[in-house]
């Protein structure tokens, strides 16, 4: 991608406040000195046979963008690529499942674009808003802050199996559970806490994303390996020698940017793994965890740290 981009002129319009420079989650542009918009898109194929569930996991993941920018999304335009001979009905559910989504987290589905493609494909154009001097961007982090995580990992993994027949010893519920719920409430929490940086975990999996706050925020970032929360069976299934394709393309796009040192583990493989509708990565001062905890009612795990050696790269340890 980076590659492509490479074609492309930057824009000089100064009230552009975000744009492609730093991969980060979504733009942002500034309307006056109050108000700035934020605008995403996204478009995934199914994770999931249940087109109605399907459709509130595409939801939640497109919204979820707008949300790492300590945003409030507010309308929605949906894309739709599905075979000209597909059953309405199942096109109807999903479309059903991402509205109720979006309602949830106060979105308006303002109409969209249908286009006819062999697979099933589905997203949503988010716009939301934020003020110009409250944009929380992956380019943030200091020495000294930790990174909070919120969702476990192992999504992709677990959808890999499912797909090729091979879940019959995972239990589907809280897999599903993590994907259909809003990044909402750690939103807000973390602009309680004052945040410094945030992304979401989504298709570059949990390294590829520190690698490109690591990058953006010129700033080192170390992980500990035995404070990341898992799906239970995830990396059991690697196992068994199931990988699915996002570990092999993250692994070519980031690894050369992780220092992995003695970790050489599947735990490893699976941080690398792509994940839909994944938590949030947020970076803060560590004397702001507890306001943190205090506005955010949910689990979630301290992985690491922010340092001041190693810009632009990540390192394991255990």
């Amino acid at each position: 991608m980076a590659q492509a981009l490479a074609y492309l002129t930057p824009s000089d319009d100064p009230n552009l406040l975000v744009g492609t420079n730093t991969a980060d989650d979504a733009g942002v542009y500034r309307l006056n000195d109050e108000l700035a918009l934020v605008k995403t898109i996204d478009i995934l194929t199914p994770v999931i046979e249940d087109a109605y569930t399907f459709g509130k996991i595409a939801a939640a993941n497109c919204i979820s963008d707008i949300y790492a920018m300590g945003g409030d999304p507010k309308l929605a335009l949906n894309i739709v690529g599905y075979p000209g001979m597909g059953d309405p009905k199942t096109l109807g559910k999903m479309l059903k499942g991402g509205q109720e989504k979006s309602r949830e987290a106060g979105v308006i589905t303002i109409g969209g674009h249908t286009f006819a493609s062999p697979e099933i494909m589905y997203g949503l154009s988010v716009l939301g808003y934020i003020h110009p001097d409250k944009i929380i961007t992956n380019a943030g982090a200091r020495p000294a802050d930790v990174l909070i995580l919120t969702k476990r990992v192992g999504i992709g993994t677990i959808i890999q199996a499912m797909l090729m027949g091979k879940d019959e010893n995972i239990d589907m519920k809280p897999v599903v559970s993590e994907m259909i719920t809003l990044n909402r409430d750690a939103s807000l929490a973390m602009r309680a806490a004052e945040a410094h940086a945030a992304t979401d975990v989504t298709g570059y999996g949990l390294l590829g994303h520190l690698v490109e706050m690591a990058e953006a925020s010129k700033v080192g970032i170390e992980i500990a390996l035995s404070k990341i929360p898992v799906h239970k069976g995830a990396v059991e299934i690697l196992d068994e020698g199931i990988f699915e394709p996002g570990i092999t393309m993250n692994l070519n796009s980031f690894s050369n940017r992780v220092d992995k040192g003695d970790s050489d583990s599947n735990l490893v493989n699976l941080i690398f793994g792509s994940e839909t509708s994944g938590g949030m990565i947020i970076v803060l001062p560590e004397d702001k965890i507890n306001v943190f905890k205090q506005k955010y009612n949910k689990d979630f795990a301290i992985i690491g740290r922010i340092t001041s050696e190693n810009a632009g790269r990540v390192t394991l340890i255990p």
